[in-house]
């Protein structure tokens, strides 16, 4: 593995500790949090700055610091954590992203941090606004009890201060043995760093006990053979020195003075081998210095598999590189494609019903099920992204949001996830620039000044719905309309409903917005997210009450490459129908269908009726039937447009089908989802459900059957 691997291991374990840190902030605004939440952020901070060191990313180890510094003290409970800090620590954590990012684009120049960090320096001080001088002596540091130190910095500062007169003098010297075991290694950590940390507390190798090293047949790299005893000065303390341990847990055994040194454990189970058995004292080796930090190599990859041998701990991972996922999904895709035609083979020479078919078939939909698990995701990696953006909307437009989330739990494929990010912060930008009044505005009206975006998720009939809901003041549908008539979108005589009025919002370049702002105005956005969330095989309604808020609702594939669909013929065609839409299907009776003007049909389905939809006039194919009591009709439900009855010729199988996109092809067409190979080796066209049903919805209402008689 190069330190190119290394480095981009390095960048995905920030955004994991990014995320707790926003995470345990989060709870530190909502006034949930405890002190492990306080231990859990110092954690992931220290984390970045330990790599970011290892790395050579000197501007992101130099911030990271000066904010770990800051939550030291209040880790010692030195610094109260009161709101405005909350805040300051919440700007912080942006500026720290900035950080990661510049540092992930090499070249990038680092964000200005001096007056941030001179805030979080004045923050440690007290509050007091003042930054402590870089040579003197931090007030928080000579308050620490001797028992606590944050960091190496925090250590020789101590170190530095004046010995009161009236202290016993401290002890000369004393003891550490360090025992590193397999875990230590196969985690990602690096002795040597540990090393350097104790010599620049003073600290002086004394021994390396090479006593375990096995013969080299025997030798196995990742095994904790070697251990070191340390003579560090009186001044320290052993809770300094367990410090620089403190992430590696049970992996480093330590002790101290008198005590032996701690066996080696090895994740191999077998035992470790004993000391020479001769009268010659145990091999040491007494360095002559400690190798130099411009030597230490990066610190390895988080390889967790190697461990499970042993009977490590229960849950394991391991990171793959994302190309090598994809190329699964696409082998499982054809692996499906390649069942179904042997399939329809073995149907040809009448040995459809052979167990063996039906032993593969269930193989094939195991792995394609775990294949998917894979690229399943929680969609809080994207609503995780959403308080930075409401800070950054609320500093520029002076409007308090408050934020609620439900439902961030719920997992989708990894590529829908990335294609989300786009459509869902245009889409809270217009929240809050045009939704959410200002909170002079809302007092008025007799609300909270603080407005409440609600962001939430859920898996309905095997797609996910994304909401995303504000109490504002609702669209203006005759400001909207006035404006369309005015851009020439809509004729000035049209009768619109409010659905149709809604959706100009979406029409490009269309805009209500009195100037041009930073955050909108210039009629791009709406109609980037209709078209990002179309490309995705989706759709999004709008539902909104004037005075009282918009949502916007996104209905979206759990996952852009393999689904379950039911076969029909159309004419001289083959069509796929995505299952999750399916109701029923049904041949009606002639007392079933009834006439609506020249040339619809509606279905009469429990007492309402549901517009039929030929599709054969949307295909152009030949002979197919047009009478719906001689054909099938399959009725599907959508999530925002109601239902409809789509007339075939014939239901002839139901299977897995591979997407493929239309337009990477040729280009994407209205009422046409994708496409897909039959087992025959044909190409399929795969229905789009929520076209043709928001197309009959507008053309022909459900009409109540009571009404109807």
């Amino acid at each position: 593995m190069t330190e190119d691997d290394i480095q981009q291991i390095f960048f995905v374990e920030c955004e994991e500790s990014l995320e707790a840190t926003e995470t345990g902030l989060a709870a530190c605004r909502d006034g949930t949090h405890d002190a492990e939440t306080i231990n859990a952020i110092f954690r992931a901070v220290h984390s970045i700055k330990g790599g970011a060191g290892a790395f050579g990313h000197s501007a992101l180890a130099a911030y990271t610091h000066g904010f770990e510094n800051l939550l030291g003290e209040i880790r010692e409970g030195l610094v109260p954590l009161e709101p405005p800090l909350v805040d300051l620590l919440l700007l912080a954590l942006d500026c720290l992203r900035d950080h990661v990012e510049a540092a992930r684009a090499a070249g990038s120049s680092p964000p200005d941090d001096a007056e941030l960090l001179a805030r979080l320096e004045a923050a440690r001080a007290g509050g007091s606004g003042t930054p402590i001088a870089p040579n003197a002596p931090e007030p928080a540091a000579q308050a620490a009890p001797a028992s606590g130190f944050d960091d190496l910095d925090s250590l020789l500062d101590e170190l530095a201060l004046p010995v009161p007169a009236a202290s016993p003098p401290a002890p000369p010297h004393w003891l550490v043995h360090i025992r590193p075991h397999a875990g230590a290694m196969t985690k990602g950590s690096e002795p040597l760093l540990w090393l350097r940390e104790l010599t620049d507390l003073g600290g002086t190798c004394e021994l390396c006990d090479i006593g375990s090293i096995p013969t080299f047949e025997r030798l196995v790299v990742e095994e904790g053979y070697l251990g070191w005893t340390f003579r560090m000065p009186g001044t320290v303390n052993r809770d300094a020195v367990a410090e620089i341990f403190d992430f590696v847990g049970d992996d480093v055994t330590l002790a101290y003075d008198g005590d032996d040194m701690p066996a080696p454990r090895l994740a191999t189970g077998k035992p470790a081998l004993a000391a020479p058995r001769s009268d010659e004292p145990q091999p040491i080796i007494k360095p002559e210095a400690v190798v130099p930090a411009s030597t230490v190599p990066a610190a390895s990859a988080a390889a967790t598999g190697a461990a499970a041998a042993g009977g490590g701990t229960a849950n394991q991972s391991v990171r793959i590189d994302l190309k090598k996922l994809d190329m699964l999904i696409d082998g499982v895709g054809e692996l499906v494609i390649a069942q179904a035609m042997l399939a329809q083979r073995l149907t040809n020479e009448n040995l459809a019903h052979i167990e063996e078919l039906a032993l593969i078939d269930g193989l094939v939909r195991d792995i394609q099920e775990h294949a998917m698990a894979f690229r399943a995701q929680p969609i809080s990696s994207v609503f995780g992204r959403v308080p930075r953006l409401l800070r950054e909307l609320g500093a520029s437009t002076g409007k308090h949001v408050k934020l609620e989330v439900a439902g961030e739990t719920t997992e989708l494929d990894k590529t829908v996830i990335e294609r989300l990010s786009e459509p869902m912060t245009h889409l809270i930008r217009n929240a809050v620039d045009h939704g959410i009044e200002s909170p002079e505005e809302r007092r008025a009206a007799g609300k909270d000044p603080e407005g409440t975006l609600t962001l939430s998720a859920e898996q309905k009939a095997g797609r996910i719905i994304i909401r995303i809901a504000d109490d504002g003041r609702g669209i203006d549908r005759d400001r909207v309309l006035a404006k369309a008539i005015a851009n020439g979108l809509v004729a000035p005589d049209a009768q619109l409903s409010d659905d149709d009025i809604n959706l100009l919002i979406f029409a490009p370049g269309f805009s209500t917005a009195a100037q041009v702002s930073n955050i909108s105005g210039r009629g791009v956005g709406m109609d980037v997210v209709k078209q990002n969330v179309k490309e995705l095989g989706g759709r999004i309604t709008i539902e909104s009450q004037p005075g009282k808020g918009t949502t916007f609702s996104l209905a979206l594939p759990l996952t852009l490459a393999i689904s379950d669909g039911m076969i029909v013929q159309v004419g001289d065609q083959s069509l796929v129908i995505p299952l999750t839409h399916v109701i029923e299907s049904l041949r009606p009776s002639p007392a079933d269908v009834k006439g609506m003007g020249t040339r619809a049909q509606m279905l009469n389905a429990r007492g309402s009726f549901v517009p039929i939809v030929p599709l054969a006039v949307l295909t152009g194919a030949d002979a197919a039937v047009t009478n719906p009591c001689e054909g099938v009709l399959v009725l599907v439900e959508t999530e925002g447009h109601g239902r409809a009855a789509l007339l075939v010729d014939a239901i002839t199988d139901q299977r897995q089908f591979v997407i493929k996109a239309l337009d990477a092809h040729y280009r994407q067409i209205d009422s046409v989802a994708g496409a897909t190979i039959l087992g025959n080796g044909k190409v399929a066209l795969i229905v789009d459900v929520d076209f043709i049903a928001s197309t009959a919805a507008r053309q022909h209402a459900a009409i109540p059957f009571a009404a109807a008689a």
